[in-house]
């Protein structure tokens, strides 16, 4: 389930399986394929746990799914009538499959509402973890992006402060902000 661009021995990818639990263990390996593999390597090898949620990158990366995968079920639940399990399990295997540019499918998401291909298209461009397989622009400058707008909103309040950009406690220099913006311009 590494970033394959969709390959499968099958013409309708995972959904030819017709199989939930093929399906969820699917989602397991396209989850930890995203993730950053030294990450991975200190929790699992070395034991150390916290290091995996303590690092900002894998925190962004799990709440890019979260929120993701309950608005495409919230969305697929108003719109189709398939129910709550499947819409969940649709929603969670194609945002993981999107956003690590596995390129699987469980279902035709074609057919859902057009307003879901937009966070679909989203996840094509935020990617995953910075160290893993995952295409797109990684989770680490999304959430960077996403300190330094907020950054940017607290200085029009308080002009004369010196308010740092922090990722995993540690401070990101003007240079790096720089180059991470107009990497995303180019983008």
């Amino acid at each position: 389930t590494m970033s394959t661009g969709g390959f499968s021995t099958k013409q309708a990818s995972i959904a030819a399986y017709n199989s939930s639990t093929i399906e969820y263990i699917t989602i397991l390996f396209m989850f930890l394929g995203g993730t950053n593999f030294s990450l991975l390597y200190l929790s699992i090898f070395k034991g150390r746990f916290s290091d995996l949620f303590r690092d900002s990158e894998f925190k962004c990366y799990v709440n890019i799914v979260l929120i993701a995968t309950a608005g495409i079920t919230v969305g697929l639940l108003m719109t189709t009538s398939i129910g709550v399990e499947k819409a969940f399990r649709d929603s969670l295997f194609q945002t993981l499959s999107t956003v690590t540019t596995t390129g699987y499918c469980s279902s035709d998401y074609m057919l859902w509402h057009p307003l879901l291909w937009l966070v679909i298209s989203a996840l094509m461009y935020t990617g995953a973890c910075s160290g893993s397989t995952s295409g797109g622009m990684k989770c680490v400058r999304v959430a960077i992006l996403g300190r330094v707008m907020i950054n940017e909103f607290k200085r029009i309040v308080h002009p004369n402060a010196i308010i740092p950009v922090r990722m995993s406690r540690k401070i990101i220099t003007s240079p790096v902000q720089s180059a991470i913006l107009a990497y995303t311009v180019l983008y």
